[in-house]
């Protein structure tokens, strides 16, 4: 599992037990959260990740807390969650009795299966973006298990002379069953009515995500709402307990820890990246939200 392309997620490798991989971008496991042995993840959220892969996890027993770019999400038995590649992911607890099926998939092998963007597998594709937890029934469920299991078996077809083809094929197959199943909970998958604070919330996190490394000031993102920054902080406030201000500094901070974790970059090009004026503005608000420098994250 570590030399998956999604060496970001070292919190995940401490619940794999067993997995099967073609050739390290394309793999079927089994997640475990007994295996922990301390209590660290239970504490807090663990740090950010962003996935540079397909994560797609089906809940067999127990519970599990996460936020994807940003929302929580709880997790129990019969639930599929998808992280598309590039999304904000951070585990926040996670029962001991926690297990569940484990797909990913490297982004290059996704973008490499011919799948026409009108086809039902890329339709359903598109749909899990924007449902990426869903609960099925227990049937359904365990239909979902025992597809998850042929890609298994299909990975495990080594000396297969197009084992890269049928392993692709296979991966369509296997969003047309979800795409099926999906078909029937059309009612359960369409966005509710939103009321327009809740519409201007929904706006300003899509803003916050595409924007917050160049653009730090509630006024910003008000303006791309045409709305007043003290109404965006009272709607925030009053949806989410928590002011523009506080969303803004904490999605900033997610971006921080992504870049500090890369160590090619040195610290005036992270402060660059997230357009602070200079390094030491940088520092001192990383040490305000943290407790630590830049350095000092970098080197815990």
């Amino acid at each position: 599992m570590e030399q998956l392309p999604i060496i970001e997620m070292a919190e995940i490798g401490k619940y794999i037990t067993t997995s099967d991989h073609y050739q390290h971008v394309f793999s079927v496991s089994d997640v475990d959260a007994s295996l922990i042995t301390d209590n660290t993840v239970n504490k807090e959220y663990t740090e950010p990740v962003r996935l540079n892969a397909l994560f797609m996890l089906l809940v067999l027993e127990g519970t599990a807390h996460v936020r994807l770019d940003f929302v929580s999400y709880t997790l129990t038995p019969n639930m599929f969650l998808t992280i598309m590649p590039t999304h904000i992911f951070q585990i926040a607890e996670a029962g001991k009795n926690f297990k569940a099926r484990l797909i990913v998939l490297d982004r290059n092998f996704l973008e490499g299966i011919n799948t026409e963007k009108r086809s039902p597998a890329m339709s359903n594709y598109l749909l899990l973006r924007k449902n990426p937890c869903t609960e099925f029934s227990p049937e359904e469920a365990k239909y979902v298990h025992r597809s998850i299991g042929v890609l298994r078996d299909k990975i495990r077809m080594r000396n297969h002379s197009f084992h890269k083809e049928v392993l692709q094929n296979a991966f369509v197959g296997f969003m047309l069953e979800l795409a099926n199943l999906m078909i029937g909970k059309s009612d359960q998958l369409v966005r509710p009515t939103l009321t327009r604070k809740e519409e201007l919330f929904n706006l300003f996190l899509q803003l916050l995500i595409k924007n917050v490394k160049q653009e730090h000031h509630v006024s910003y993102y008000a303006a791309q709402l045409f709305i007043t920054p003290q109404y965006l902080s009272l709607i925030l406030k009053e949806l989410s307990g928590k002011s523009a201000n506080k969303w803004i500094d904490e999605a900033l901070l997610v971006e921080a820890k992504i870049l500090l974790k890369s160590p090619q970059m040195t610290i005036q090009q992270v402060a660059d990246e997230l357009n602070f004026s200079d390094q030491s503005t940088f520092g001192k608000f990383f040490k305000k939200q943290v407790g630590l420098s830049p350095m000092e994250y970098r080197r815990s």
